[in-house]
């Protein structure tokens, strides 16, 4: 159920939560400030809502947490973080001029962003082309991105709807902005807008918190991502588009090294050690344990396996295409990996027992989720693999696909 929260003056809404701290000394009243910024915060007859406030109105309440927030200028949110007048601001993307002074939560959210123009041809030149006419919104975090990447712009205005508006009437040529935030201006303009738009990235969502606020409380940002994990939405679901450019590429890898003898080998051996259910739970405890240890004895022989060489190598070779490689045999028991995985035995997962279930050629495709080892957008595609005479299941083949080097530009 959406939490609402009443406004109290034009630009001051406040939100307590009334219960108990979750700690027998509290934090106090935690300030957020913020913009006007459907969908993400908006103002629906004197209450503030949106996407990031049902997320923050959900990790406060797990925390137990009392917190107030401000409605201001976006300009103005940062500036009161910089000068300890409030302890964070949101919805922020990466930004190089607040992480001087704040540090980046988890992501909340996922921004979409593309290039939006009335002409198509508008969209094949480039954005540092000196002739073309590019728009922005003050202070949004589009701006801040262009910005940092030399990008000339040529208008910017206090609200999207402006900018579309300067569209209509030839001022510009282009905008940058996030799919859900045009999706909510659009319906605004009168005649309807016929937009063309090409994909540029994703962005991560989150909160920017004071440095001096977390040097005081230096458990409540370890705690607040630890919350992040249940309450923000577990994944951004993919295009149909995405899909079928996501089946391709992974159908083109399968063909040129998916079925490599070294990966089959891996499997079948593997398959050969006679491990109990009480042998692979003991396992897989040792390898989540020697994940925090300097000492790794079971993860450096899955390390040293050709298998795990083979899948290094094809990382490094496409790189940054993906973030992660790794193979499971039938049993769910990694077999090969480029990264170190978060778990040795992956079958008590629902999507291997999805993946293993699948006819050859049939792929396992997952919503996109944030990669925080990498700070980039992934997507799992797993691939069933099986024996090439009898067609008996051997495994799991997992990509982890950066999803800007698969479908965006690395520069705008």
């Amino acid at each position: 159920m959406r939490a609402w929260k009443a406004i109290s003056a034009p630009l001051l809404v406040t939100a307590l939560l009334h219960v108990q701290p979750a700690c027998a000394d509290p934090l106090g009243m935690i300030r957020l400030d913020t913009s006007q910024e459907p969908p993400y915060q908006l103002m629906i007859d004197g209450q503030l809502s949106g996407l990031s406030v049902s997320v923050l109105d959900c990790i406060f309440s797990r925390l137990r947490q009392p917190h107030d927030i401000q409605l201001t200028s976006w300009k103005r949110a940062k500036h009161n973080v910089s000068t300890h007048l409030s302890e964070g601001f949101f919805s922020s993307a990466p930004d190089a001029e607040a992480d001087a002074f704040a540090e980046l939560s988890a992501p909340l959210l996922i921004e979409k962003w593309y290039w939006y123009a009335l002409d198509p041809q508008i969209l094949n030149r480039p954005p540092w082309d000196p002739q073309l006419r590019i728009g922005a919104v003050l202070g949004s975090n589009t701006l801040a991105w262009l910005e940092t990447r030399g990008i000339n712009v040529q208008q910017t205005v206090p609200r999207l709807e402006q900018l579309l508006q300067l569209l209509q009437r030839g001022r510009i040529d282009m905008i940058l902005a996030d799919q859900d935030v045009m999706s909510s201006a659009l319906p605004t303009q009168q005649p309807a807008l016929q937009l063309q738009q090409r994909f540029v990235r994703y962005s991560p969502l989150g909160v920017y918190f004071s440095r001096t606020y977390l040097e005081h409380n230096s458990g409540f940002l370890p705690a607040f991502n630890q919350q992040v994990q249940s309450c923000a939405p577990s994944g951004s679901p993919l295009s149909d588009l995405e899909r079928h450019h996501l089946k391709q590429l992974v159908h083109l890898h399968l063909q040129r090294w998916g079925h490599h003898q070294t990966l089959l080998d891996s499997l079948r051996q593997n398959a050969e050690k006679p491990l109990q259910p009480a042998d692979i739970s003991s396992l897989d405890r040792q390898w989540r344990e020697e994940l925090e240890s300097p000492q790794q004895p079971l993860i450096d022989s899955v390390r040293q396996l050709p298998a795990s060489a083979l899948l290094e190598g094809i990382q490094r070779q496409y790189a940054p295409l993906f973030n992660e490689l790794f193979l499971t045999d039938q049993r769910g028991l990694i077999a090969g990996m480029s990264e170190n995985t978060s778990d040795y035995w992956q079958g008590d997962e629902a999507k291997f027992s999805s993946v293993r279930t699948l006819k050859p050629n049939q792929l396992l495709i997952e919503p996109i989720s944030y990669d925080g080892s990498t700070q980039s957008f992934q997507v799992q595609v797993s691939a069933p693999l099986h024996e090439p005479q009898s067609g008996d299941f051997l495994g799991v083949l997992t990509f982890g696909i950066n999803i800007e080097a698969a479908f965006g530009d690395s520069q705008p």
